[in-house]
């Protein structure tokens, strides 16, 4: 089942140009997939606080063709693809035209909180979804590893309201903490791909570093706690395809 809803977005989800921020198109992405889940049944926020159940994202990878403007109605699509491996989250924004605007990918694992480890998700509760074979990526691309020989360093403050409702730094905010400390060459010309890994969850009164270098024609960096690799970031890559 493909679950599709207009988008509405506000004033701080874009740039000074007028264009739809990257960090805004992730949040939007998560946010048309947690509306995706209560309509079948399942609401993400009562499963992690009363069930004790979370879904939680792996991998993020995201491509955008044309970041819509301010004002430009736009809607997002999403489904689930059960791999034989690994479910995955696909989402696809399209112009009111039906152009393809982004296009993302999450995987996912089913976590039971009082021991912190992935568990199988019923054939109930994956039915409910009524899976799609088809991804929004045509490809796939080589596993995100930390860039090796970095030689910028940088402190990062975590916040209360980086925080999600599991109490781990929210998905969002890697991309927003590893953007802000991007070169400005990188972003120049827009950010067209990103890919995140997330590893271990960074909590509040964690104190990492930010460790990134230039990697695969773009850039990279590593949230870096304790000599741990908690998650890696990736922009504007230019990747050839497994």
């Amino acid at each position: 089942m493909i679950f599709t809803i207009p988008v509405t977005t506000r004033v701080e989800d874009f740039d000074q140009h007028g264009l739809l921020t990257p960090t805004a198109l992730l949040s939007i992405f998560e946010n048309t997939a947690v509306r995706h889940a209560e309509t079948v049944g399942y609401s993400p926020m009562d499963d992690s606080l009363r069930n004790g159940m979370a879904w939680v994202i792996t991998n993020w990878r995201a491509e955008v063709s044309r970041a819509p403007a301010y004002d430009e109605p736009f809607t997002a699509s999403t489904w689930l693809c059960n791999n034989p491996r690994q479910a995955t989250r696909e989402m696809l924004l399209h112009s009111e035209s039906g152009e393809v605007l982004a296009r993302g990918q999450a995987k996912l694992a089913l976590v039971d909180r009082s021991c912190n480890k992935p568990c199988l998700p019923t054939p109930e509760r994956l039915a409910a979804y009524q899976p799609e074979l088809r991804t929004a990526f045509a490809d796939k691309l080589p596993r995100l590893r930390p860039p090796a020989g970095c030689n910028a360093e940088s402190p990062v403050q975590l916040r209360r309201s980086d925080m999600d409702y599991n109490g781990h730094l929210h998905n969002t905010a890697y991309l927003a903490l590893a953007l802000d400390a991007a070169p400005a060459d990188v972003t120049a010309e827009g950010v067209h791909t990103f890919r995140i890994s997330y590893r271990s969850p960074l909590r509040l009164g964690d104190a990492p570093t930010l460790q990134s270098c230039p990697q695969s024609g773009g850039w990279a960096a590593s949230f870096v706690r304790a000599g741990e690799v908690c998650a890696v970031v990736a922009v504007n890559e230019q990747l050839k395809p497994l």
